[in-house]
């Protein structure tokens, strides 16, 4: 019996040249300015609200991390309307820049201030200045007046205020370091879950005591566990073949069981990564175990694709 066997053209595998990090760092400079400058304004509009001060716990310089995170916007929404790749290197640029954002509002701050020495009239120098704000820093008290200023730990707030405003200009890039990249297009890639299986069975109680009950439980979820694993093993194979009918079919029987899937304490979930440029990719399987604050989630399987299939389940 003849056989016919469907060629497909060899996918792109060259990779451009990196772009000048400029657009990136003049977004992020321009969002710092106006942040700070936000920052400024409320100050000034009301003196009993600063924003930089805001702790939880006392220790944990929640308003510095808001400041940082919109501060930094402008690198990320540069870096992924654009496509120039948060690297390493830009990493530690965006680093350094924030640093140098926070002091040099102190020192304009400072600046606008005009303070001198009341004895000789001699202007007060920025270290000086800083010394002081940083030994008068002072908890507010329940009936709005200010507390004992802490002396010298007042430094150990004002290091955790530009922990917090660095850490927090950091998020973005960060996040976008770690999302999937296409080196041939130079931008970033789309992830879309397409579809959700069942890799346990509902969650019950049974007590420590009942032995048999435990066994039969975890006998359970390793078949459930397995049966997920197969229909991966099913749906890998049919995207490593190219075969795009029988995976359209197997994630169309998928569909119905994604919302019970989605309640149960483990399930797998399979995603499509892909360049909406080239059309290169992967599928992506992972095993989602846990809920909400407490959600691990573990790579199970991953194959690469062919731009033409890709395109062909994408669209």
């Amino acid at each position: 019996m003849n056989t016919q066997e469907t060629i497909l053209p060899p996918a792109p595998t060259s990779v451009r040249e990196e772009r000048s990090y400029s657009p990136v760092i003049i977004s992020g400079l321009v969002t710092t300015v106006l942040a700070l400058l936000g920052v400024y304004a409320l100050d000034v509009s009301a003196s009993d609200f600063h924003i930089m001060g805001w702790y939880a716990n006392y220790v944990l310089p929640i308003g510095a991390l808001i400041v940082g995170v919109v501060a930094a916007s402008g690198y990320g929404l540069a870096s992924w309307f654009s496509g120039v790749k948060i690297t390493r290197a830009l990493l530690g640029i965006v680093l350094a820049l924030q640093l140098a954002a926070y002091f040099a509002a102190q020192y304009i701050e400072f600046k606008n201030l005009h303070l001198i020495h009341r004895i000789d009239g001699s202007p007060v120098g920025f270290f000086e200045y800083y010394d002081a704000i940083a030994r008068a820093f002072a908890w507010k008290q329940d009936n709005g007046s200010l507390g004992q200023p802490l002396g010298a730990w007042g430094y150990f707030f004002r290091a955790l205020e530009v922990i917090g405003f660095v850490a927090g200009g950091m998020v973005v890039p960060l996040l976008l370091r770690k999302a999937p990249y296409c080196a041939e297009c130079q931008r970033y890639m789309k992830t879309r879950q397409l579809a959700l299986i069942p890799a346990s069975v509902p969650a019950k109680k049974v007590k420590k005591s009942d032995a048999v009950g435990q066994a039969a439980y975890q006998a359970e979820q390793q078949q459930a566990l397995a049966g997920g694993r197969q229909t991966i093993d099913a749906i890998q194979q049919f995207a490593a073949g190219n075969s795009t009918a029988e995976f359209q079919k197997k994630i169309e029987e998928l569909q119905p069981a994604k919302k019970s899937a989605a309640k149960l304490p483990g399930r797998i979930a399979v995603q499509l990564i892909h360049c909406q440029g080239c059309f290169g990719g992967r599928l992506v399987s992972k095993l989602l175990t846990g809920q909400g604050k407490h959600l691990k989630q573990t790579e199970i399987a991953r194959t690469d694709l062919h731009s033409e299939f890709i395109r062909s389940i994408a669209q």
